[in-house]
């Protein structure tokens, strides 16, 4: 319970004179009820509500202004109109047959111009004896007719390497019958020739 402190002084002085005045018993409780009933009244509270605040910010606002972009059309080139001349050469139907052919033998040549492609070897021998060398030149000679031995010299080393194989799984076949003379025996990438890799029998046909 809140007493405004003007109405409490004021009620202090009429409570003042009203004793002074009046020395009776009752009217003291009366006025003692008027005073605590005027405290308990409601009082009215203004409230002020910000959500009606309101600016104008469109003076501050950037602008921009749209300028579409011209674009150049292109002019149209005119062409001087000219009268199609027949084409003889086009118009024979054998024309592209013979066309056909002369891209084919070019080809043709090109490929019997090529010897070498890219295959598997069998080294059987790796070491600085001549003597061993030819050796293992003559075996293959013997035993596996069909494998061209190639022996090469790099001082001091020799290598003696067989065959022209185009695929390695043929190479595997051979290698497996030459380890049982020559055990350190593997098969190296290298450039074989052509014609000599399609004269190489299969294994099976040798037994």
């Amino acid at each position: 319970m809140v007493i405004h402190p003007i109405l409490f002084k004021f009620v202090g002085s009429v409570i003042t004179v009203l004793d002074m005045t009046l020395k009776k018993k009752h009217l003291w409780t009366l006025l003692l009820g008027i005073i605590i009933i005027s405290g308990c009244s409601k009082k009215s509270v203004v409230s002020s509500s910000g959500s009606d605040y309101k600016e104008d910010l469109s003076a501050v606002r950037p602008r921009f202004e749209y300028v579409e972009p011209a674009v150049d059309k292109p002019k149209a080139v005119t062409t001087p109109k000219t009268n199609p001349t027949p084409n003889t050469a086009a118009d024979k139907p054998l024309y592209v047959n013979k066309k056909l052919d002369t891209v084919l033998d070019t080809l043709a040549k090109h490929n019997k111009s090529i010897r070498f492609i890219n295959g598997f070897r069998i080294q059987i021998y790796v070491g600085n004896v001549r003597q061993e060398a030819d050796g293992a030149k003559s075996y293959i000679y013997q035993a596996f007719p069909d494998l061209n031995p190639y022996v090469s010299y790099t001082q001091p080393t020799y290598r003696v390497k067989v065959g022209d194989f185009m695929y390695r799984g043929d190479a595997e076949q051979y290698l497996e019958l030459i380890r049982e003379q020559y055990s350190s025996a593997v098969i190296l990438a290298d450039r074989v020739d052509i014609k000599r890799s399609l004269m190489v029998s299969p294994v099976s046909d040798n037994n």
